[in-house]
C-alpha cells in the first residue's frame, strides 16, 4: 500500500497530535517537519519518535516532492499565508482550527484551495465523534 507523505508546519503541542494521527493512519507517513528553529524542530521529531526531514523554511518543505499533504499546526494568524502558499504548491491541506482570524482570510484560503484543485479540511476532531451522529439522528427524528 502506498502512503501519502505529510509535512507538518508547527512544533507546538498540537503538532504532536497531528504526528500521532498521521503515523497511525496506514495511508500516511510524516516525511517532513517545519519549525522556527532547527533545534526545536529536531526536538519535536525526537519527542514524537519520528525520523523525517527537518525544515526551518516552509517554502523549502513545500518543494519536497514526497510531501503530498501539508498539516498546518501553527497559530491562526499565520494560517492564511501558509494555506495559500501550500495550495499554490499543489499540496492538500489539513488546517488546525481556527481556520483563520478573519472572514476575509477564510475566503482567501477557500478560493486558493478551489483554484489549485487541492483537498482541504479544518481539523475539528469532534466532527467524527459518533455521539454527534447519534444526536443528529435523534434531532432529525423529532
Amino acid at each position: 500500500m502506498s502512503q501519502l507523505g505529510v509535512g507538518i508546519v508547527g512544533t507546538g503541542w498540537v503538532s504532536g497530535e497531528h504526528v500521532r494521527a498521521f503515523e497511525v493512519n496506514p495511508h500516511t507517513k510524516v516525511v517532513a517537519l517545519c519549525g522556527r528553529t532547527e533545534e526545536g524542530t529536531k526536538a519535536k521529531a525526537a519527542e514524537c519518535g519520528i525520523s523525517c526531514g527537518i525544515y526551518t523554511n516552509f517554502e523549502k518543505m513545500l518543494a519536497n516532492p514526497d510531501v503530498k499533504i501539508i498539516s498546518i499546526a501553527t497559530p491562526p494568524h499565520v494560517h492564511r499565508d501558509q494555506a495559500i502558499t501550500a495550495a499554490q504548491a499543489g499540496k492538500h491541506i489539513m488546517l488546525e482550527k481556527a481556520m483563520a482570524t478573519t472572514v476575509e482570510d477564510s475566503r482567501a484560503i477557500r478560493d486558493a484551495v478551489a483554484k489549485a484543485g487541492v483537498k482541504s479540511v479544518v481539523s475539528f476532531v469532534l466532527r467524527w465523534n459518533p455521539l454527534f451522529e447519534i444526536i443528529k439522528s435523534q434531532l432529525a427524528d423529532d
